[in-house]
């Protein structure tokens, strides 16, 4: 299936690619290459290997006409999977609105709050096909995003708003998603807000959501999310600083059986451009899982390419 997938990527891009100067095609390619050194406190975890970060190779493929914009990216994971992420979509985008048509899905995560569940991703509604909503009533922006899948002889819809307000440096976010999917890990309804705060060489963020799941006998939970970057000048690098936590139901998407403790993780970063393109990066986390194991800590030498 995925190889099916790629040669079809391929040869729709090839075709743009042959008539982008009639179809007034915009073609782009960018990548990422990382070589990492990582370690862990972990026990059964060995520390000190070497190993691949991101590797990925993306190729965009952009047609414009009139009021109509359309989009073909295949992601290519030459590190793992060998297709990792498409995405492709029409946009309709007269003055006062958008709306964007997305046949390979779409979803809106709770920002950046997160603990084990669902992998370690933040809480999501299900990504599905289905269309994205945008309007920009300055210094506000409202969006909408409402999907569907077939279960049974029943299409179970999810949706999405949020809106943004932008101000002097400030950005204030919040939305609400819903999702009727009863298999989704996230099955019920989650609400967000967020700030950002970029004061010259700082960039504060702060996050709060909460989860309140459908299923029978599951458990209301929420959690927090905050972030600090500070440029220290030019040439010299940036650090940044993250700190996550979340309560016991959270964690576990409301189901109080596995529920055990609450989750905490503070991260550390330090990244130094060693060229325009190449970066190294030092990180570091400690992390309380919640799961019933004890806190480890891991650590991360990375160097970065941007292609």
């Amino acid at each position: 299936m995925k190889k099916g997938l790629i040669v079809v990527a391929v040869l729709v891009a090839c075709v743009f690619g042959f008539t982008g100067a009639v179809l007034a095609a915009d073609i782009s390619t960018s990548g990422t290459l990382e070589f990492l050194v990582t370690g862990t406190s972990e026990d059964g975890q060995a520390s000190g290997l070497f190993g691949a970060g991101d590797v990925l190779v993306d190729y965009s493929v952009t047609l414009t006409s009139g009021t109509f914009e359309v989009n073909l990216t295949p992601e290519f994971d030459l590190a793992g999977e060998a297709l990792t992420f498409a995405d492709a979509y029409v946009k309709w985008a007269p003055d006062t609105l958008s709306v964007t048509m997305k046949p390979l899905g779409i979803d809106k995560e709770l920002y950046d709050i997160a603990g084990m569940a669902y992998g370690g991703d933040p809480a999501d509604i299900p990504s599905n096909p289905g269309l994205g909503f945008e309007v920009p009533v300055v210094p506000f922006t409202f969006d909408l995003v409402v999907n569907n899948v077939e279960v049974g002889d029943d299409a179970e819809f999810s949706y999405g708003f949020g809106v943004k307000y932008e101000l002097n440096g400030v950005t204030l976010e919040g939305l609400y998603c819903d999702t009727d999917v009863k298999t989704e890990t996230w099955y019920g309804s989650y609400y967000g807000t967020k700030v950002t705060a970029a004061l010259d060489s700082l960039t504060i963020v702060g996050q709060y959501g909460t989860f309140s799941p459908e299923t029978t006998g599951y458990e209301d939970g929420s959690g927090y999310f905050g972030s600090l970057a500070y440029a220290l000048g030019e040439g010299l690098g940036t650090v940044t600083l993250k700190y996550t936590g979340v309560d016991k139901y959270f964690n576990t998407a409301g189901d109080p059986v596995t529920a055990v403790k609450e989750y905490h993780k503070i991260y550390g970063e330090y990244s130094y451009p060693l060229t325009d393109a190449v970066s190294l990066i030092l990180d570091a986390a400690s992390i309380e899982p919640g799961t019933g194991v004890d806190s480890y800590t891991e650590y991360e030498v990375k160097v970065g390419v941007s292609l």
